[in-house]
């Protein structure tokens, strides 16, 4: 019984205030952002878990699923090419990126990443236009720099260009994680 009155005492006040009706729209708004929210936070919170305990396939599912709810398709699409790159299904990891890239051609780190998953599924030539677009947006970029040396040593390119960028590696990042190898290869070749 209190209930209906409650309830007629709400509609009365609703009826006698013309924001009544933009407030309820306003709750019922809110309530379904929230409900969104949390239901994004879960499947972003079932895909990490799902990675975590090695299930890629399953994660991978929960991240497009977190993408299709609307979450932050930028931290998502990293965690898809994480994922499936971690269970070597390069084609789709590289799918992925290059599906971002359309909708977001200036995002320069996922172009690096796109160019490594272009060269991973063979296709050299996509590879080489990600890495060139990477390095004359970021020049300093050591890794960029060694990435298409050895991507042009493994195509048959000019040695003396993948030289030159062996050596801008290794003024960039003289002690870097690859900086062994750039000078085994320049001195392969006598390249100072």
């Amino acid at each position: 019984m209190f209930y209906g009155k409650f309830r007629v005492i709400v509609l009365i006040s609703c009826a006698l205030s013309s924001a009544c009706g933009t407030t309820a729209l306003s709750a019922q708004r809110d309530r379904e952002a929230m409900r969104k929210e949390s239901s994004l936070h879960e499947l972003m919170a079932r895909g990490d878990a799902s990675a975590a305990i090695g299930d890629m396939i399953r994660a991978e599912q929960y991240f497009v699923s977190a993408l299709k709810a609307g979450g932050d398709e930028r931290k998502l699409v990293r965690r898809l090419l994480v994922v499936c790159s971690a269970d070597q299904r390069y084609p789709a990891a590289a799918e992925y990126a290059e599906q971002y890239l359309h909708r977001h051609p200036m995002d320069v780190d996922l172009r690096f990443a796109a160019a490594s998953l272009q060269a991973a599924v063979g296709n050299s030539r996509r590879a080489r236009e990600l890495l060139d677009s990477v390095l004359r947006d970021r020049p300093d970029w050591a890794e960029a720099h060694y990435a298409l040396a050895s991507m042009m040593r493994a195509h048959g390119e000019p040695l003396a260009l993948a030289d030159l960028h062996d050596l801008q590696y290794l003024k960039l990042s003289p002690q870097g994680a690859f900086a062994e190898t750039a000078r085994a290869r320049l001195a392969r070749r006598g390249t100072p």
